[in-house]
């Protein structure tokens, strides 16, 4: 099994740098939003992190399974149930009759080819149900230096290095974050690189795994408050809606 990205910063600090309740609820009112629109009640999550998309549904009424590569769940959202499902290489075995599915920020994280191979799994598991992903079609405008308390205590995100390269149909990023406490002492160091695509070989991508675009949600990433914003038009991320072809 194949894991696709790590980091060595904790989940308490993960949590509060990168995925807060505000950010969650925004992005789990859009992902509401459009089940809702299209009668999808039975959920499941591929890559839910530590989880918090999945517990804010479920709290809504929805019925969510929650999968990812490794159990990563933190706090509440380990009330839910819970399967290691590696997407990118099968489709997990996972049984279940699902009106719907969803990744959030998940699809960025994949070269074009993995791209339509994941793509291809998840249409295995949810069959006829309606599928939907984010995606930036832009670099984020990364902060270099960002402060969280936790318990009292002073954390401190500081993005040591970042480098952009072009690459066929956009660009790929690779960066380095440091975490230090209130005395400079290291925490956690994350590093990743990844490929953003144009929305046009992104569009292509969901095509070629047997997917047709239903409807698209523009929204706008805003680095200072570190969460999307709804777009009256085109943008430079969406949330995807597709469904079998």
């Amino acid at each position: 099994m194949a894991v696709l990205w790590q980091t060595g910063i904790p989940r308490q600090i993960y949590a509060r740098l990168y995925c807060s309740w505000r950010r969650a609820r925004r992005e789990a009112r859009i992902l509401s939003s459009i089940f809702r629109r299209y009668g999808a009640r039975k959920l499941i999550e591929f890559g839910c992190g530590i989880g918090r998309h999945g517990y804010l549904l479920n709290q809504e009424g929805f019925s969510v399974l929650l999968t990812d590569v490794e159990d990563w769940r933190f706090g509440v959202a380990r009330r839910l149930p819970f399967k290691k499902v590696d997407i990118l290489n099968s489709d997990g075995g996972v049984g279940g009759d699902f009106d719907g599915g969803y990744a959030v920020n998940l699809m960025i994280i994949f070269s074009y080819s993995d791209m339509v191979r994941a793509l291809k799994n998840i249409s295995r598991i949810i069959g006829r149900g309606i599928f939907v992903a984010d995606y930036n079609f832009e670099l984020y405008s990364e902060p270099r230096d960002v402060e969280v308390r936790i318990g009292g205590r002073v954390y401190r995100a500081l993005l040591e290095e970042e480098r952009v390269v072009p690459v066929d149909g956009g660009v790929r990023y690779s960066y380095r974050v440091k975490v230090v406490d209130g005395i400079n002492r290291v925490v956690g160091v994350e590093e990743a690189s990844y490929p953003v695509y144009k929305k046009e070989v992104v569009f292509k991508a969901i095509q070629e795994a047997g997917f047709k675009i239903l409807d698209i949600v523009w929204v706008t990433w805003n680095p200072i408050k570190y969460m999307y914003e709804l777009s009256r038009g085109e943008s430079d991320s969406a949330f995807m809606v597709m469904v079998r072809a």
